[in-house]
């Protein structure tokens, strides 16, 4: 498991700990089924036209966390290819997607996020260089 997966899924259990109840045998399928959307999203979203810029946006809090392109992919695949996976009840889905946006926004504001991580993580080499290009000129020092 990567860096930023563990951290999206400690940040997902933290959301959901205090606001749904869920049974132990489905926590953490659930976790990593919200890691997966979460971090295929911002995966998805930076290998677009544009995409890093979204990103960029995202994680420097210029484009609200609640209508981000990224966080309206993560709770589409969550809610159509994670839950199809798991084989989750609708009762629980629709407990969980209103939160994925609070676990994107605990994510995207943590300050254990390297972006050269996550960049890596989620582009080639070639899109890569490009995103933390992108990144440092836009963000400075602000991801360490």
């Amino acid at each position: 498991m990567s860096i930023i997966t563990d951290l999206i899924k400690e940040k997902a259990s933290e959301v959901l700990g205090g606001n749904i109840s869920i049974p132990e045998n489905l926590k953490e399928p659930i976790l990593g089924g919200i890691s997966d959307s979460i971090f295929g999203s911002i995966k998805e979203t930076a290998t677009k036209e544009g995409g890093i810029d979204q990103l960029i946006e995202l994680f420097t809090g210029r484009q609200e966390v609640a209508s981000s392109p990224v966080t309206n992919l993560a709770s589409s695949l969550f809610g159509t290819e994670i839950t199809s996976k798991l084989g989750l009840s609708p009762a629980i889905v629709k407990a969980v997607l209103p939160l994925i946006p609070k676990i994107i926004e605990q994510f995207t504001s943590s300050k254990k996020i390297d972006i050269n991580d996550l960049i890596s993580e989620v582009t080639s080499s070639g899109m890569a260089d490009k995103l933390k290009d992108a990144a440092g000129s836009i963000l400075g020092g602000f991801f360490k």
